[in-house]
């Protein structure tokens, strides 16, 4: 028998077992509860995916491909136009066509209505609309409308997908100035490159869109309003786009008359320092850079380098006049030969020509005269004033490339003490065309030098910030600037009736360059050039004209480059309406 005691101390146990037994019922409610709500849960996704996978699937397959409308370039750029608001360069939107043939279920009526918008043979797409591929390229680069075609055709089969190309309107004009825009979105070479980032646009400065004010809907460059770019900045260059196509077309009609392989017309206000034109040849269209010969990008205006020949006798006769060492009136006697440095100098024809003053000196292009004007100055005296004039440094042109020539300085290792005659008529001595035309831009300007510019304003957001004109220096006076213009006008009357102009007098000088070869100089090619400009008491422009190596009588710059002058600069007077000399002058007097 179990005792009393016992129970009671066995009733516990028992209680805990009954309480055991119903928390063990709890847990199998709850599991029950679990069990039910994920098996809820697996039958809805099993409906869901039998609905689209069956009821749904032809619904699916047109789900499949959303079409793609992205903009792959995320730097708009805004548009390059020249100072009338003529349009050079500008972002053009184009598509790229791709497909999923595993979904198209019509191959044929889609290939019907593809080859209708794009022009793609109807056969070859419906071949490829049959396959099973998941993704085909078809065609790229299609223009605007046809891509707003393809996307409203809103098959989910087709992937229209849009980027920006750079297009340049006028082909091939200003090439070498605008450079090109590659398909990573790099500007290279001329303005593209120059002004590839903001940075480099504004200088630092704070941009114009982003005070208060609020964008201009319509911007005005001489007659010719247009909108601004709205995602990017607008360049306005100092490029007459008229002037530019004249100087292009006279220097083809140029290098295929005188035969020269290559050449370079530069016209500047020398007043602001604007480049008016810029042009070389040979030359290429920017809309098909990828095909072109890189060699053709640089620009020959200030990439390259040359000894300049008798033109560079104007910025030694300036320098000696500006010295005050001699004056218009100075007579040099000439006898066909002078010494400096150990090395004999003679005039390009082996002549002499007697008693000279300085309109002699240059109107017969004297290389004696010359090297007797720098011995004169003294190599010192000689390069501080070629270097006032900019020559061995850059000139600061706002495009990428430019080189800054060569001045010999005693001391430096490659001066020889002859250096003083020779450079003083061009030899010994390299600059780029535009370091040349821009020195005797001084000239022109009253004894101001003036750096040259090729953007003239910026638009940002319709806000119009006028780039400054800068002053480099004066490397001389303007009275002597100005004495120095008529003595060049009685030069030219002397020695290049061929860059006469009848109703405008004309200042200005020739060259006639050899070109150096390793041991000294090629015997027959040259450089022909001409500089000057128009009307000779109130420039309106100064022209360089450049020519390499044309042969025969060619190679005499006062046979090729100055005739080429003298049409341009016709043409250019006649299209700014600048009267000839006697009316304008008679007006002036009246005044």
């Amino acid at each position: 028998m179990i005792r009393h005691d016992t129970w009671r101390e066995m009733r516990p146990s028992l209680e805990h077992i009954r309480l055991r037994a119903e928390l063990a019922a709890q847990r199998r409610r709850r599991l029950y509860v679990v069990f039910a709500v994920v098996n809820g849960i697996f039958a809805l996704l099993a409906w869901r995916l039998y609905y689209w996978q069956v009821i749904e699937a032809d619904t699916l397959k047109t789900r499949v491909h959303v079409p793609v409308q992205q903009a792959v370039d995320v730097q708009p750029r805004g548009t390059i136009r020249d100072r009338n608001g003529y349009l050079l360069a500008v972002d053009e939107v184009e598509y790229d066509l791709a497909a999923s043939p595993n979904i198209i279920a019509k191959p044929y009526e889609m290939a019907q209505k593809v080859s209708a918008i794009t022009n793609e043979p109807a056969d070859r797409l419906a071949e490829i609309f049959r396959g099973n591929q998941l993704y085909v390229p078809i065609t790229e680069s299609l223009p605007y409308t046809m891509g707003q075609q393809l996307l409203a055709l809103d098959s989910g089969a087709l992937e229209v997908t849009k980027h920006l190309k750079r297009y340049y309107p006028n082909g091939p004009l200003a090439a070498h100035v605008l450079g090109f825009v590659n398909a990573e979105r790099r500007g290279h070479y001329g303005v593209e490159a120059f002004y590839n980032n903001l940075n480099n646009l504004l200088n630092g400065a704070e941009r114009l869109g982003t005070d208060n004010r609020p964008p201009a809907e319509e911007v005005k460059l001489g007659h010719r309003p247009f909108a601004p770019t709205r995602d990017g900045v607008d360049l306005v260059l100092t490029i007459d786009r008229t002037v530019q196509f004249i100087v292009e077309e006279e220097l083809q009609q140029a290098i295929a008359l005188y035969k020269a392989p290559s050449g370079t017309i530069i016209v500047i206000d020398p007043k602001t320092g604007d480049i008016l034109a810029m042009a070389s040849y040979p030359s290429y269209d920017p809309n098909r850079y990828p095909t072109t010969d890189p060699k053709l990008f640089s620009n020959p205006a200030l990439e390259q380098q040359y000894e300049p020949g008798s033109v560079f006798k104007i910025i030694t006769t300036a320098a000696a006049l500006d010295s005050g060492l001699i004056s218009p009136e100075t007579v040099y006697t000439d006898t066909g030969v002078i010494e400096v440095g150990g090395q004999y100098i003679r005039n390009w024809d082996s002549g002499s020509y007697g008693p000279q003053t300085v309109v002699g000196i240059l109107g017969y292009s004297l290389n004696t005269g010359a090297a007797w004007l720098a011995t004169q100055l003294g190599a010192e005296r000689m390069i501080h004033y070629y270097e006032a004039f900019g020559f061995g440094q850059k000139t600061g042109v706002d495009l990428g490339g430019e080189v800054p020539g060569q001045v010999k300085r005693p001391g430096d290792g490659i001066w020889h003490p002859s250096d003083v005659g020779t450079n003083a008529f061009g030899q010994g001595i390299s600059v780029t065309p535009l370091q040349m035309v821009s020195a005797v831009g001084a000239v022109a300007n009253h004894g101001v030098l003036m750096r040259p510019r090729i953007v003239k304003a910026i638009i940002d957001h319709g806000h119009v910030e006028e780039r400054p004109t800068v002053v480099r220096d004066h490397p001389i006076s303007a009275d002597v600037a100005d004495t120095l213009r008529n003595i060049l006008a009685d030069a030219v009357a002397i020695e290049t009736q061929a860059a006469l102009l009848g109703d405008w007098r004309v200042a200005g000088k020739t060259g006639t360059a050899q070109i150096p070869i390793p041991g000294g100089y090629h015997a027959t090619d040259t450089i022909a050039s001409f500089v000057g400009f128009a009307p000779a008491d109130d420039p309106q422009f100064v022209m360089l004209v450049k020519l390499d190596r044309p042969p025969g009588l060619a190679r005499w710059g006062s046979r090729s480059a100055a005739p080429v002058f003298q049409g341009l600069a016709r043409r250019l007077l006649n299209y700014w309406g600048v009267p000839p000399d006697q009316y304008r002058l008679a007006q002036k007097n009246d005044e």
